[in-house]
């Protein structure tokens, strides 16, 4: 079984509930951004670290390394600027040190994985903007998107475009973490949400003195 996350935003409590769910998963993968918007950056890199979690950069991650925000909201800034304040030299290397994509082989089928879309990492692809033509850019069976933080699962004969959502920023009106669960050679694809404490996330966003309304939203799924 192969289990993909994407999009954790240095949120530990909901990333450790779902890797307790995909504990027996055969290959974990990420599809960027394990920081930004949420209080615990150096804990969600080193527990991806720990268990040898392949991931790509994210545009978040990016951003935090090249200390430029020029594309992100007033709150995506703040968070982003006090992550980099926050982080280890150790996981900023880290950060560094990931590609922007990655393809790989798993049993016998090729996986392509992108935070944006293969032609543009910061181009948010949502549900209903997904075509079979997507797959034609590199001809994976089993291509993985985030940064939209809204999951979806769409089959063609091509292949498959999967986006597992957002582990710790749902933007889908349901607050729940979101990650995906994929048996290839069966065809069979999931998308699943489990409960975190989000009470635990949003007082420590407020210890930091980063934006109230990073809190808020973790409760409504936005």
């Amino acid at each position: 079984m192969l289990a993909i996350i994407s999009d954790i935003h240095g949120n530990l409590p909901a990333l450790k509930v779902v890797l307790e769910k995909i504990e027996d998963a055969d290959l974990i993968i990420c599809a960027g951004d394990l920081v930004g918007y949420n209080p615990y950056p150096n804990e969600v890199i080193w527990e991806i670290k720990k268990r040898k979690i392949p991931c790509i950069l994210g545009n978040h991650d990016r951003a935090v390394i090249t200390d430029d925000y020029l594309n992100f909201n007033i709150y995506a800034k703040i968070a982003a600027m006090w992550t980099r304040k926050a982080l280890t030299r150790e996981n900023l290397i880290f950060l560094a040190s990931l590609t922007s994509s990655m393809s790989l082989e798993y049993e016998n089928f090729k996986i392509s994985v992108h935070h944006g879309s293969p032609w543009d990492e910061d181009y948010y692809v949502y549900p209903d903007m997904v075509r079979e033509s997507i797959l034609e850019y590199e001809n994976p069976d089993l291509l993985v998107l985030g940064h939209t933080h809204v999951p979806f699962i769409k089959r063609f004969k091509k292949g498959t475009i999967l986006n597992p959502g957002s582990v710790g920023q749902p933007r889908d009106g349901d607050p729940r973490a979101s990650y995906a669960l994929a048996d290839i050679k069966r065809g069979i694809y999931e998308i699943k949400r489990v409960e975190y404490s989000i009470d635990e996330v949003a007082e420590r966003i407020l210890k930091e003195g980063l934006p109230e309304f990073l809190a808020r939203r973790l409760y409504i799924g936005y």
